[in-house]
């Protein structure tokens, strides 16, 4: 499947599309495409509701000129004419984009994401309405580019953590491109979602360790909500609940204390936030299907 859909095309062949490497994970979708357009046409491009970024990369027997045969706009924003498109073009969600090109081949990153889906983005909202320009189609952002880059860099040659990495680049870049084109965030837009801020102090505290308080009145003080709002909204800004992603931010931190043999699992128990070594058993088991010795061992080995 192609990370765009060409729709309303004028001509009977819309491109061939050849993917050197991809990364999809819930939320985004990232490819490092060749395309190439035997004969020239015009089409309305889809996304669907993701947003999409694209950057022309070197190529081997390509020739970057091809790029002057490559013109777009998008519909209804008072843009009547087809502008030049840029190496690095930006084309938001709830948009209707117009592109026309030539004969001519390029090889680019594509990529494709949900802002919502990533971490604590989600409790903004990302209302594109009207805010679409003709500037979208060539930024001129070296921060964005260098960050594209390196995401190009991870999908041809993933490494560790590669998914957790990539969410980290994109998480940037969709900051970088709400601060140029959607400005402050309106408090009104947050209602019945924890803030940036508020998300940020659950996760601090989460992540604190077993000296930090984590019931849920402590979290609930902290964020000056209610306990009630507070998981309801928790689970709204990012579609967990509260008690689970507590549950399961301790196990994640076990795993990675069991590594070191000289701990006993009663240590292991109460340095991931557990009360006793029982109920991290249980814990454990109930979450990766092994209890932490066999963990260990099978880790070890």
């Amino acid at each position: 499947m192609n990370a765009i859909n060409y729709s309303e095309y004028t001509s009977e062949h819309s491109g061939d599309f050849q993917t050197e490497a991809s990364l999809s994970k819930k939320g985004f979708d990232i490819r490092v495409e060749h395309a190439r357009w035997s004969c020239s046409g015009t089409a309305v491009v889809e996304i669907r509701n993701s947003c999409l970024i694209r950057l022309l990369l070197p190529a081997d027997n390509v020739n970057r000129d091809d790029s002057a045969y490559n013109l777009g706009r998008f519909s209804g924003q008072g843009m009547r004419h087809f502008k030049q498109l840029g190496p690095l073009l930006f084309i938001p969600h709830g948009t209707e984009f117009h592109l026309k090109h030539g004969v001519c081949q390029q090889k680019a990153l594509i990529c494709l994401f949900d802002p919502t889906a990533l971490g604590a983005l989600s409790a903004y909202r990302w209302n594109w309405e009207e805010r679409a320009n003709e500037s979208m189609l060539n930024l001129q952002s070296l921060y964005l580019q260098a960050s594209l880059l390196r995401l190009a860099e991870e999908v041809a040659a993933p490494g560790f953590a590669s998914e957790l990495h990539t969410e980290c680049l994109l998480t940037s870049i969709a900051l970088d491109l709400r601060r140029e084109f959607l400005g402050p965030q309106e408090v009104s837009e947050v209602v019945g979602k924890l803030s940036a801020r508020q998300l940020k102090l659950v996760y601090e505290l989460v992540e604190a360790g077993p000296e930090e308080d984590l019931s849920l009145n402590r979290l609930a003080n902290v964020c000056a909500l209610p306990v009630r709002k507070l998981s309801l909204y928790f689970k709204n800004t990012t579609g967990k609940t509260l008690r689970g992603y507590v549950a399961q931010a301790r196990v994640e931190k076990a795993m990675a204390l069991l590594a070191d043999q000289r701990l006993l699992i009663k240590q292991v128990a109460y340095g991931a936030g557990f009360q006793n070594a029982a109920a991290f058993t249980a814990a454990f088991h109930k979450t990766v299907g092994l209890t932490p010795e066999e963990f260990r061992r099978q880790r070890l080995g």
